[in-house]
Formats: C-alpha cells, structure tokens, sequence
C-alpha cells in the first residue's frame, strides 16, 4: 500500500509520487508516516527525508518546513524553504552558505526577526555539513 507524497519548495516542486513510508526529524523528534496515518502536522528545521518506494529508497536534505499527512485524501506533502535529493547536495556551496550566514549574524545590523531567521538557518546548514 503506498501513499501520494509532495515534496515543494518556493521555486519548485523536488518530488511528487506514491511512497510507502515518509521518515523525517522534526522539532519533536523522529518520525515514520506509513500509509493510513491519523492526520498530522508538524515543522522542521533540518531533516533528512527518506521516501520508501516500491523498489528503492531515496533521501533529500530538507531545511525549514511543515509536514502534513492528510488521512482523508491519503497524502502527504512537505513545503519547505530548502530540498535537494541528499546525493545532489554540493558541500562547497553549504559551507560557503554557512559563511555567508556568519558574515551576515556578525554585522549587528540585523533586526531580532532577522537574527532569529539567520541563526535557524545557520544551525541547520551546520548539522547538514556534519552530516556529509
């Protein structure tokens, strides 16, 4: 049994199809969505997404979003502000994002908004780096 899964990000929708499993780390913790789910809601700053599909499993590197499972329609979908496929990922342009974001938090400029936003993003492209 499988699942409609969606994948979006502001510029463009990264994935969409039928999964078998969706698992994902959220502000909460670690979860696995299988199909028939209750409905369900919640965000992440980072998180490695992996899709099971009929054969073969993929994993993206997906930062800032909301996950919702819609029990009723049997769908899933993540809109997130950054997602790319795990193995497209280039390590040079994190860290040079990651620099970019110290350079930018070091400035003392910046509004508390504008701080809050930065250092979230900081944190993930972080634990994204680490991860590679």
């Amino acid at each position: 049994m499988s699942f409609k899964f969606t994948i979006k990000t502001p510029d463009r929708e990264v994935f969409q199809g039928e999964v078998s499993a969706v698992s994902l780390d959220t502000e909460d913790g670690r979860i696995q969505v299988l199909t028939g789910h209750a409905d369900f809601m919640t965000t992440l700053l980072f998180s490695q997404v992996r899709t099971d599909q009929e054969n073969h499993s993929v994993t993206y590197a997906a930062r800032s979003g909301i996950f919702s499972f819609d029990h009723a329609r049997g769908a899933a979908e993540l809109l997130c502000l950054y997602c790319e496929e795990e193995s497209e990922v280039n390590l040079q342009s994190a860290a040079e994002y990651l620099e970019f974001l110290r350079t930018e938090l070091g400035k003392g400029d910046l509004s508390s908004y504008q701080v809050l936003y930065l250092q979230g993003e900081k944190l993930a492209v972080e634990k994204q780096v680490k991860g590679k």
